[in-house]
């Protein structure tokens, strides 16, 4: 049991993941509800492995934005705002994939990162059944897997999650998305 334990501790506690141009901060505060129209919303099926993005653009639209009344839905309304966000997930390079590969395959012995996989985010924004606008963002997320890193495993910590950079996107989607409302 002592060796399965060690195993799953230095297993997992040897990488960090880091989105870049996003270092960790409080959580974004509810914007001031405002409007009583209706606020739809239609969220993605992740294309990966979610790791807290899906849940954090839910939790913001139905608590966080300027309207009073918010509702998931799969169709463009006639009437009232809709928000269609789409993610896509931008694969490691080849060689970054072979690496992270031969290092799972390895136990971390071998080292492996990646700087360049993350999500393209894409906002596009409907009033009374028509396109208004759309909003693109990028995330770019740095991983780095191997052994020795387990010991620096708190700076994972000092990082802001996929959870907040989500949550920070839509904050920000509504701050550019303003003049639109």
């Amino acid at each position: 049991m002592k060796w399965i334990l060690c195993f799953v501790v230095v297993f997992f506690a040897n990488c960090i993941i880091s989105y870049r141009d996003f270092p960790q901060a409080p959580p974004s505060p509810s914007l001031e509800k405002k409007s009583d129209a209706v606020f739809f919303y239609m969220l993605p099926t992740f294309p990966q492995l979610n790791l807290g993005g899906r849940e954090a653009l839910k939790e913001f639209f139905d608590n966080k934005t300027p309207f009073r009344k918010t509702q998931e839905g799969n169709e463009v309304p006639k009437s009232g705002y809709l928000v269609n966000v789409k993610v896509n997930y931008r694969s490691p390079s080849k060689s970054a994939v072979v690496f992270l590969g031969l290092s799972t395959i390895t136990a971390t012995i071998l080292p492996a990162w990646s700087n360049q996989d993350g999500y393209d985010l894409e906002y596009i924004l409907y009033k009374n059944g028509t396109q208004v606008s759309s909003f693109q963002y990028h995330i770019y997320r740095n991983y780095y897997q191997w052994l020795p890193i387990a010991l620096a495993s708190w700076y994972n910590l000092q990082t802001a999650s996929e959870r907040e950079v989500f949550e920070r996107i839509t904050a920000k989607f509504f701050e550019d998305a303003r003049a639109n409302f």
